[in-house]
């Protein structure tokens, strides 16, 4: 595809993604509905697949279509929830500019992170791994899960599906290679941890990382709204939960694959469907990729399996270590005395731009009023002019000490700006 046409279909769907979405929503409930025959097919889509006889869940094939259903779903309340927060801002005039799209683009992510952060520690507070990282690799290589840990897992795995989907169709920022890497380590690592039934790490990791990812967006929420004392407060928050959460918990967490993994968890090979242990002299080399096809089939653990795994983990945490350095540039130009700025994004670009829209505004204001003034002297006396070009000036300068002339505080920005536009012809 033609880069044009590329960005002509990117264009499309970024103001297509609730009619879409809706009408996909709209069509496979509807044949879901009035279709019995296909509703074997249609269910997976909204209803966890493989229940078991005791209240348990197995994985397999069809966990996909739910994966698929929930990504269109995620979607359309991400367009939903970014629109409604728009209009909201624009209309009482919370935000100005290009931030009205990223406040709304964090409001969401505040959202979604909030509830999944809840279920996520929730699932986790009543677990037997919960401050006992050796419990996680006990019971393997059960097949049967919770209702409630392949639920979240999997819509967790849409969300970040759906992530990985918008950065490609939106307008891409300069952070886009780094957003790009961790979604796909994440997908990835995800993939592996369903595929090998490592789903309670996935709990945990997930756990770790929605924590931060709950501070970032309410940080940037506030510098959005200019509460500078209030941002920078919840700045040194984000950065001393950053620090224990994906460096020191993360890495206790991959310490203990290293040590714990071969202690609790015997090397071997075992059936998929009744983990009875099988010999690996008996088995084909295909063996390792088999669990992302076939879940009653050969699952497999030795050092192989488990420094792959582990190098996932590694990858994504030299990832956090370059944001990490990024954020302590932040932070030590805080302690000098400036405002928080996330580095990562056009965040500070943007409030740059909107600054300068409004001194655009100011100078097309100044310059209709001069516009003004100079009509107003081909129809009056001099005097009466000069009376007039005082009125003028009183009403939008303030008078300093000495006798100079300053301009309009930003505070009075939004108020001059409301009062003449520059969208118009002068």
């Amino acid at each position: 595809m033609s880069t044009a046409r590329w960005s002509l279909f990117r264009n499309w769907s970024n103001e297509k993604q609730i009619v879409v979405s809706c009408a996909l929503i709209v069509a496979a409930a509807s044949i879901h509905a009035l279709s019995p025959s296909t509703r074997r097919y249609t269910g997976l889509l909204y209803q966890l697949p493989y229940p078991a006889t005791n209240g348990q869940y197995l994985q397999g094939v069809d966990d996909a279509f739910f994966v698929l259903g929930w990504l269109v779903m995620l979607t359309a309340l991400r367009a939903v929830v970014i629109a409604s927060v728009y209009q909201i801002v624009t209309r009482y005039r919370l935000v100005s500019g290009k931030a009205r799209t990223r406040f709304a683009e964090q409001s969401w992510l505040l959202f979604y992170y909030g509830l999944s952060f809840s279920l996520g520690m929730q699932i986790l507070l009543s677990s037997p791994y919960w401050l006992d990282f050796r419990q996680l690799w006990s019971e393997w290589p059960c097949r049967q899960m919770d209702g409630q840990l392949k639920w979240y897992f999997l819509i967790q795995l849409a969300f970040y599906l759906q992530l990985l989907l918008a950065i490609n169709l939106e307008e891409r920022r300069k952070d886009y290679t780094q957003m790009f890497s961790h979604h796909v380590i994440t997908c990835a690592l995800m993939y592996v941890c369903y595929a090998y039934r490592y789903t309670k790490i996935g709990n945990v990791i997930l756990c770790i990382m929605d924590v931060v990812d709950i501070l970032l967006p309410l940080a940037k929420l506030i510098k959005y709204l200019r509460y500078d004392t209030a941002c920078n407060v919840a700045f040194g928050i984000f950065l001393a939960t950053w620090l224990v959460a994906r460096h020191l918990i993360y890495n206790s967490l991959c310490w203990s694959i290293f040590r714990d993994v071969p202690k609790v968890m015997p090397y071997g090979c075992y059936s998929g469907s009744t983990g009875e242990s099988l010999d690996p002299r008996d088995l084909s080399n295909w063996r390792y990729i088999e669990p992302f096809f076939d879940q009653g089939g050969t699952i497999c653990l030795d050092r192989r399996t488990k420094w792959v795994f582990l190098s996932l983990l590694l990858m994504l945490q030299m990832l956090s270590i370059v944001w990490f350095g990024m954020i302590i540039k932040v932070a030590y130009g805080v302690l000098k005395g400036g405002a928080a700025d996330d580095s990562r994004s056009d965040d500070e670009e943007e409030i740059e731009d909107e600054e300068k829209e409004h001194e655009e505004d100011e100078n097309c204001e100044l310059s209709r009023l001069h516009d003004q003034g100079s009509d107003s002297t081909q129809s009056k006396s001099r005097s009466s002019a000069a009376e007039s070009g005082q009125i003028n000036q009183a009403e939008f300068f303030q008078r300093a000490g000495g006798g100079r002339l300053r301009m309009p505080r930003s505070r009075d920005r939004k108020e001059l700006i409301g009062r003449v536009g520059c969208n118009g012809s002068l």
